[in-house]
């Protein structure tokens, strides 16, 4: 609890003996003028101290209402996109205030790309086809995360137009999508098969480009759905992706020993 949000109580009591101490003789009784004047200026309190809470969690844009943090993005020249929820726009928001614009650099980029309607992700590889290039990568809003060529065009026309002119080529693609299968057989009487595949493709829709697929982390993944041991044939060893590519779960088979 906030330190200095005081609560009726203690409220009514401070100012029950500010009054004892000007006159200790005064009855400070329940029901008595004295204490019936106290709690009015109590609730009074009361109200300042509330309303003086929610004022200071306006004031930060990871505390304010969803008006509020509308406002805290409109002030940095960021508006709220049709398909974005609010938590989305307030980390559009803390990127921009932790990294402002700086002149072109790779996280302008990703934030330009960003501010499209239909955009989910965007990740920059500066100097992509050598000096003066830079190739961005974009997912779209939907569950195939495949970019169409109306919103490749709707995005570079936008970072065209905001981008440094030293920049003489700049690429907005999709990603190449590698779907990877998983083959995993468990043992152990609590292993829930089910929950298993579905951590296994939430893992795996989570990559982004240039990370790879870990056998660790799916062996890791099968433990905390309950498997006692955990034997993957698919893939064999853990499997790379570069900056243009994302891996995105194929087919995911476990089975029970």
């Amino acid at each position: 609890m906030n330190e200095f949000l005081k609560d009726f109580d203690f409220l009514l009591d401070s100012i029950l003996v500010d009054y004892r101490n000007q006159e200790p003789a005064m009855d400070t009784s329940k029901g008595s003028l004295a204490f019936i004047k106290s709690a009015c200026l109590a609730s009074s309190l009361w109200g300042l101290y509330r309303y003086q809470d929610y004022i200071g969690k306006q004031i930060f844009p990871d505390s304010a209402d969803p008006e509020n943090l509308e406002h805290h993005a409109w002030i940095r020249g960021l508006t709220k996109k049709l398909e974005e929820t609010d938590a989305q726009l307030l980390e559009r928001l803390l990127d921009y205030i932790r990294r402002p614009p700086a002149g072109g650099n790779k996280y302008d980029y990703v934030k330009w790309a960003l501010e499209c309607d239909g955009v989910k992700e965007a990740y920059c590889v500066p100097l992509g086809q050598g000096l003066g290039t830079v190739d961005v990568i974009i997912l779209a809003v939907g569950p195939s995360e495949i970019p169409d060529s109306t919103l490749i065009d709707t995005v570079k026309a936008y970072i065209d137009d905001l981008r440094p002119v030293t920049a003489s080529i700049v690429r907005v693609m999709g990603p190449v999508f590698v779907p990877q299968a998983v083959t995993m057989t468990v043992s152990g009487e609590n292993a829930n098969i089910a929950g298993i595949e579905s951590d296994i493709a939430a893992y795996m829709n989570a990559l982004i480009p240039d990370e790879d697929l870990i056998l660790s982390k799916l062996t890791s993944i099968a433990m905390n759905n309950g498997a006692f041991d955990v034997n993957i044939t698919v893939p064999s060893a853990n499997v790379t992706a570069d900056v243009y590519e994302i891996i995105r779960p194929g087919v995911i088979d476990v089975t029970a020993a």
